[in-house]
């Protein structure tokens, strides 16, 4: 299992626990130390990689039967090369399951009480009055992606989607109001 930008230790304890044996591809180094903190802390066996998911993974073709990857496209401004590369190392057979944010929350202020406050895309690379509201909330720089860039882009890699799932912030006004801010979509190759 290739747990992608996905350091932290969150994810990955549990797939062990199950008997997988799990690689954790993450570009950040705080979010490896946690999952290397975590695996000696549990006693589990990991294998660590620091690389940007923007660019070729470091893994030969179909290196891995499942790909896990929590809302991280967020982070990344073209999310579409990732499928394609997701694709590429998967054992046919294999599978993708993946966290999305749908872009609701982007339109929203951080207490997502006052009326539309940004368009879409939120790209803060072009819209600087974006990147200052990131500064802010202290969320890092992130970006919304269209459901055709996320569902669509994995279906143009080739992927099969099996199911799709939404979901709220699970706390603050939207959620509250029942307003779905999450997907997480299961494909096979």
């Amino acid at each position: 299992v290739l747990g992608l930008a996905s350091g932290g230790g969150q994810q990955m304890p549990i797939l062990t626990a199950l008997g997988a044996k799990c690689t954790v591809l993450d570009y950040s180094d705080q979010q490896l130390e946690s999952e290397r903190l975590v695996a000696e802390r549990e006693g589990y066996d990991i294998d660590i990689v620091k690389a940007d998911m923007t660019q070729p993974l470091p893994f030969a073709d179909e290196s891995f039967d499942m790909i896990i990857q929590p809302v991280a496209n967020c982070y990344v401004e073209e999310v579409k090369p990732i499928w394609k590369e997701c694709y590429r190392i998967l054992k046919k057979g294999g599978v993708l399951l993946v966290g999305l944010d749908n872009g609701i929350n982007y339109l929203f202020d951080g207490e997502e009480e006052k009326y539309v406050v940004n368009s879409l895309p939120f790209n803060p690379l072009k819209n600087p009055d974006q990147m200052k509201q990131l500064e802010k909330d202290d969320s890092g720089v992130q970006f919304s992606h269209t459901l055709d860039e996320q569902i669509g882009g994995q279906l143009e890699a080739g992927f099969t989607l099996t199911n799709l799932y939404e979901d709220t912030n699970g706390e603050g006004r939207l959620h509250e109001l029942n307003i779905p801010t999450f997907i997480a979509t299961r494909s096979v190759k």
